[in-house]
């Protein structure tokens, strides 16, 4: 009787190498990676790699002799260094750390007297207007150079440039780190802006992720919601976003307490906090700004939980700045790659 099956060769080789089309499904997302970067322009990444080459392993081996040589063979070199040893070292470099503070000091006071001279402008202005005298306290003028740091500043010997921020997850708690910032578009969820800094509140980003909108999508956005920590009168008044249109909170809603919605515009000669504290009552400004949590906060969520990107790994603001934008590029691809879309690139 004739055999009627294919005998096992197990120790036969392929004639061909496998096709890795043959392993992933048309809609994988390894293919759409693959696509993205073929149609990105590498010129820049590559030009560097052909201008270092063979060399990187050579000045891989000097960095390796020059740290040995620095720190001991079989040193790390993030161990306490030499220097934080010794007693004059130590105090020079608690020195330095005491001016730098003090400097800090100045430059926050500073800016608090330039805010204190702006509020008293206007406080003049109005009272001009209205014939009428402000009620409450007039702002303090304090000069800078009399500033001083709080007895609870600190210095991070690790990171200079990081800061002690509030801690989000956690009230009333604080962390070393940056303060990280998106701007994240209403219809796809697609990060348009972000950027890190080394202030502990959001007043002052405000104005300069607008411009960074407006760079990257070369025009400003129409509507931009942000939460009571991006208020300011200054803010919502600055030439740059007199043709945006501004949702932003003058203060926080009371859990279980409704919203009275108004149809009535400002009273004349209102103050920008006022005027915007009734936009944001009006039925349009409620329904603009009920939407800003389901718009930027999913967008940090998945950033977080999804994919466990709870810290920055690396030192320096710059350094962390690009890792932050690393880490909302990634989310831009899945959110791409997500919803189906074509690309389009030049």
């Amino acid at each position: 009787m004739g055999q009627n099956f294919i005998a096992d060769t197990v120790n036969q080789t392929l004639l061909f190498p496998p096709s890795l089309h043959d392993w992933l499904p048309e809609g994988h997302l390894a293919r759409f990676l693959a696509d993205v970067v073929a149609a990105l322009d590498l010129s820049a990444i590559y030009t560097s790699y052909r201008e270092k080459d063979g060399r990187w392993l050579a000045a891989a081996e000097k960095t390796d002799a020059e740290e040995d040589a620095q720190y001991g063979k079989g040193k790390r070199g993030d161990e306490l260094p030499a220097e934080l040893q010794r007693r004059e070292s130590r105090l020079q470099k608690i020195t330095e750390a005491k001016a730098a503070l003090e400097q800090e000091a100045k430059e926050k006071a500073a800016q608090q007297r330039a805010e204190a001279e702006r509020k008293l402008a206007e406080r003049a202005d109005q009272e001009r207007r209205t014939g009428k005298k402000k009620s409450g306290r007039k702002p303090e003028l304090r000069g800078p150079e009399q500033a001083r740091p709080d007895d609870t500043a600190q210095r991070n010997f690790t990171d200079p440039q990081s800061r002690i921020m509030p801690d989000g997850a956690n009230k009333g708690s604080f962390l070393q780190g940056y303060n990280a910032q998106i701007a994240v578009d209403s219809a796809s969820q697609v990060i348009v802006a972000a950027e890190v800094t080394q202030e502990t509140n959001d007043k002052k980003q405000l104005l300069p992720m607008i411009a960074l909108i407006a760079a990257n999508l070369e025009r400003k956005p129409e509507k931009v919601s942000a939460d009571t920590g991006y208020f300011s009168e200054g803010n919502v008044t600055d030439a740059q976003v007199k043709d945006v249109d501004l949702y932003v909170a003058t203060g926080r809603d009371k859990h279980g307490v409704a919203v009275e919605t108004s149809g009535d515009p400002p009273p004349p000669g209102a103050w920008p906090k006022e005027a915007m504290r009734e936009k944001l009552r009006t039925e349009a400004g409620r329904a603009v700004y009920k939407m800003r949590k389901a718009i930027v906060e999913p967008v940090f969520g998945q950033i977080k939980e999804q994919r466990g990107f709870r810290r920055f790994s690396l030192r320096g603001k710059e350094n962390v700045s690009r890792e932050w934008k690393l880490a909302c590029a990634v989310s831009n691809l899945l959110k791409l790659f997500r919803a189906g879309g074509v690309l389009e690139m030049a």
